[in-house]
């Protein structure tokens, strides 16, 4: 939803943590307000984040306004920086945990009061109620603030939350025990709810902090990722190495790294040798060996040599920052689930409240007098009316999908697997298909020329040198096949011009006065190139599995090379791990058939699960026609061909070693080049569908069986026995929101192995 009618050509994205919201009610007020300012284009509020994530026209809107509009909507900003954030979250539970303490103590004393000095003899004294009232005062005006704040902020934005509800209850409870002993009047006909009142502060604030615990553990992901970033750092300045803060270093500074440090920075390795542990970018455990010339990256651990590295990108720039980002994001952002969630929670408060006026009025005027003589029948109203009120409260239905998706997207990344939004990982679980590109996804993407036939008498290295030059500026797999073998003949390769490429049939360009053009058979013979006298030497190429790449200099037939890939060790089992998950796999190439037939019978895939010869944009046509007959299709592949495809899936996923366009494209992106994390996406998918499944059974189950019974609707054939204290539908409720927390919390056992 946006507030203007198109997205501007320039927007800034502003993250901030919005402090006192209580349920999806509360951030369903925030994004109303902040979307209502002229010049934000998207807003996105997570409860379970507990912060907002703001797209917005810097030439229109300022941040200023926007944390404006968070607090008219009568919510806190929260520090900018992460680690603000962090301690004023701490801050918060301290606050909450000591409010909770002295919550659970003054109950207690109260119930003692109240009801453990009558049962046990203990001598009278005349300020038992007094003191009673007081303490019961302390819980609900100090401890229990939160929600009478909360409850506040609802009614000025002419809403309703979770705080409503409780406010409201423990409120009735009180004032109307606090008119009883005010007025004197019949203790026995009156009774009085101090304790209800107490407990139902008390147990619904055990209920949030646990709720506060929960949500940090199940988002730790990315709180573990940034924690991976040293603070100090060793840096070459002067002549000299020095100490110095990492947030000092600036790009270009080499920075050195001793044994069993972690990098502080993005950069390339100027000197020294050493193996690298990556496991918290990529989820890979065995360690990468790297020397002078390698990425090395934030975070990863230098496990033997001394190194040192020029930095290329420090902060917010590197990658570990990027995939926090990410999947923040993805967190931050609402799965199709969650609608059909938040459609009903809009109007559960409201319709309860209405739902526990009318239980209230109906035991008042009539109920009490017929099953419940012994109580005066305004006592009953009041009992049965809150009992309602809190046993109703949406909190867990509000957390059922987003805390599983939080911890869901959190361990998606610790295992290298980034799903940049929650619909993503939802729609994961329910593919009936992957596609996936075959050159640097199925295989290495690492092709080598393994034949060269000339046409005529025209020296082969003279054709490879013209041919390595028309290739060398392009992004294509078997361009550097033939970069590669020129400079294993040691050649010297020119500058080509006039470079013209076709995607998917071949390119030409100018060398040294002559016209090259290379590429498949049909795209020479356009051009009326005769490609006869290379037969013979493309079928025993293509007998073999290799791909053929047809060259012609100056509009004559000069010579065929033969160039062949291996399959990726990681493809044929993950494609054998995705069959046993019950998905069909096609294998897709622009590849000649008996090229692809014979990549396909090393992978262990059927001629008919493959798709050869398809152009760029037919890969496209082929999702949207798998998409068209009822499946659903993700789309596995690494290179700029793959984008359109990418973007027509029902999920893109992109390997993370490939080209930036097809990361840009992707819904998932696989940051190890490993296929076997492709089904651990869909067994982690299906795991937090679930998850949530379970919680929203659960969640919509304790209501649907508790709010009869505290409606009192069981009173008449169970008597005073099925009477429900609102204390006690407090702790039902606060209950039922710690079964969510931990069954989601439970996420973070994943097991990829087990389906």
């Amino acid at each position: 939803m946006t507030a203007a009618s198109e997205a501007p050509a320039i927007t800034e994205v502003l993250t901030v943590g919005v402090g006192g919201m209580s349920c999806n009610n509360c951030a369903r007020s925030v994004t109303k307000h902040v979307t209502a300012i002229e010049g934000v284009v998207e807003a996105r509020v997570s409860f379970a984040l507990e912060d907002a994530r703001i797209r917005f026209d810097p030439q229109r809107v300022t941040p200023a306004r926007v944390f404006e509009a968070i607090a008219d909507a009568g919510y806190s900003v929260r520090p900018e920086h992460a680690e603000g954030r962090e301690a004023d979250e701490r801050n918060d539970l301290e606050s909450k945990r000591l409010r909770m303490i002295v919550g659970l103590a003054a109950s207690a004393a109260i119930m003692f009061l109240g009801m453990g000095v009558p049962k046990l003899g203990l001598p009278e004294f005349a300020l038992r109620p007094a003191v009673i009232a007081a303490l019961a005062g302390l819980v609900l005006f100090w401890v229990g603030r939160d929600f009478h704040i909360g409850a506040w902020r609802a009614a000025r934005a002419r809403t309703t939350n979770m705080d409503t509800l409780v406010s409201l209850g423990a409120n009735v409870a009180f004032f109307y025990s606090l008119s009883v002993l005010v007025t004197g009047a019949d203790r026995e006909r009156f009774p009085v709810y101090f304790e209800s009142a107490a407990m139902i502060v008390t147990l619904v604030l055990v209920g949030k902090v646990l709720e506060a615990r929960g949500k940090r553990e199940a988002s730790g992901a990315v709180r573990a990722l940034l924690d991976q970033q040293p603070e100090g750092a060793r840096v070459e300045r002067d002549g000299e190495v020095v100490e110095c803060a990492a947030s000092d270093i600036r790009t270009g500074e080499r920075v050195h790294v001793r044994p069993g440090e972690r990098l502080p920075v993005d950069g390339v390795i100027v000197s020294g040798n050493s193996h690298t542990d990556e496991s918290m970018l990529s989820g890979e455990s065995l360690p990468i060996r790297k020397a002078p010339g390698d990425r090395v990256h934030a975070g990863t651990v230098n496990q033997q040599g001394a190194l040192v590295v020029e930095t290329h990108a420090i902060g917010e720039a590197t990658i570990l920052a990027d995939i926090a980002r990410l999947v923040r994001e993805a967190q931050a952002s609402r799965a199709p689930i969650q609608s059909s969630v938040d459609r009903i929670a809009s109007v559960f408060v409201p319709t309860m409240i209405a739902v526990a006026s009318l239980v209230g009025v109906a035991w008042w005027a009539f109920g009490a007098s017929r099953w419940l003589p012994a109580t005066d029948p305004l006592a009953a109203g009041i009992l049965f009316a809150s009992s309602t009120l809190l046993i109703s409260c949406p909190c867990a239905m509000g957390l059922a999908t987003p805390l599983a998706l939080v911890a869901g997207t959190g361990i998606g990344a610790r295992r290298g697997l980034l799903l940049k939004s929650a619909a993503a990982l939802e729609a994961m679980g329910r593919l009936d298909r992957v596609i996936l590109d075959k050159t640097g996804t199925l295989t290495l993407g690492r092709p080598k020329v393994v034949a060269a036939t000339a046409a005529d008498q025209t020296p082969i290295d003279a054709v490879l040198r013209l041919t390595a030059a028309a290739e060398q500026d392009s992004e294509h797999p078997l361009a550097h096949a033939f970069l590669e073998e020129a400079r294993a003949r040691s050649l010297d390769v020119p500058t080509a011009t006039e470079v013209r490429a076709d995607a998917g049939r071949g390119l030409s360009a100018r060398v040294e006065k002559h016209e090259v053009r290379l590429g498949t058979r049909s795209f020479l013979e356009e051009s009326g190139i005769e490609m006869v006298p290379l037969d013979a030497a493309r079928r025993e190429a293509e007998a073999r599995g290799a791909s053929t790449v047809f060259v012609a200099i100056d509009g004559e037939a000069a010579a065929l090379f033969a160039v062949a890939d291996s399959p990726d060790p990681s493809a044929r089992p993950a494609l054998e791990r995705l069959g046993g998950l019950g998905l069909a796999v096609t294998m897709s190439t622009g590849d000649a058939r008996p090229q692809a037939l014979a990549i396909a019978e090393q992978l262990g895939l059927a001629p008919e699960q493959v798709v050869a010869e398809v152009l760029p944009a037919d890969k496209a046509e082929q999702v949207e026609a798998r998409r068209s007959a009822g499946e659903r299709v993700a789309m596995v592949g690494d290179g700029l061909n793959d984008a359109p495809a990418l973007a027509s899936a029902d999920v893109g996923i992109a390997i993370g070693s490939g080209t930036d366009v097809a990361i840009e494209a992707a819904d998932v992106v696989l940051v190890r080049d490993d296929l076997g994390a492709v089904a651990e996406a869909v067994v982690l998918s299906r795991r937090t569908v679930r998850t949530i499944h379970q919680n929203l059974f659960w969640a919509f189950g304790y209501n649907v069986a508790a709010i009869p019974l505290a409606a009192g609707l069981f009173v008449p054939w169970g008597g005073e026995a099925m009477r429900l204290s609102p204390g006690i539908a407090a702790g039902a409720m606060a209950l039922s929101s710690l079964f969510v927390v931990t069954n989601s919390v439970r996420l973070r056992r994943f097991d990829p192995a087990v389906k």
